[in-house]
C-alpha cells in the first residue's frame, strides 16, 4: 500500500519553498500604506516654493520634502501643493523615478523608491514652475 503520492509528494516540496524578499520590494509603493516607512522617517531636506490659494481665502505656502525610511530602505517626496501638482524624484543625471500627480490639495505623498541612489524630491506646479530639493545621498 502507497502512503505518499507523487502528485502529495510535489505539493509539499513546493509549499515549503522559501519567500525570500526583493530589496527593492517597496518600488512604486504608497509610504502611508506600509505604516512603518512613514510612521519611521526623517526629512532628509526641504525647499519651498511660493505660495498657493487651495481657496479664494486662504494661502499657503509650497513646501516640499525629501523623506527617507531606514526600515524600509526607500526615498518618497512629501508635499504641501495644489492639486494637479508632479511629485517625483530625480536623480543628479535628471532620470525622474515614481511619479505622480496628486488629487488633493495641501499634504501628498510620492511613492517610494529604494535608496540605492541620491536623489532630490521635485514638484511640477500647475502653473509650470518646478521646484527641487537639493540632491541627498543615503
Amino acid at each position: 500500500k502507497k502512503l505518499f503520492s507523487p502528485l502529495l509528494v510535489a505539493t509539499i516540496f513546493t509549499t515549503f519553498i522559501p519567500f525570500v524578499p526583493s530589496v527593492y520590494a517597496q518600488d512604486g509603493q504608497d509610504p502611508r500604506d506600509n505604516n512603518k516607512c512613514e510612521q519611521n522617517a526623517q526629512t532628509l531636506t526641504s525647499t519651498s516654493g511660493g505660495k498657493y490659494k487651495p481657496r479664494p481665502w486662504e494661502e499657503r505656502e509650497i513646501r516640499i520634502e525629501l523623506r527617507k525610511s531606514d526600515q524600509c530602505k526607500a526615498n518618497w517626496v512629501k508635499a504641501d501643493v495644489p492639486k494637479g501638482t508632479f511629485l517625483y524624484l530625480q536623480d543628479k543625471y535628471g532620470q525622474i523615478y515614481v511619479g505622480y500627480t496628486t488629487q488633493v490639495n495641501g499634504w501628498n505623498y510620492g511613492d517610494m523608491m529604494n535608496y540605492r541612489t541620491p536623489f532630490s524630491a521635485c514638484a511640477k506646479i500647475p502653473d509650470g514652475r518646478e521646484e527641487c530639493t537639493s540632491i541627498v545621498g543615503n
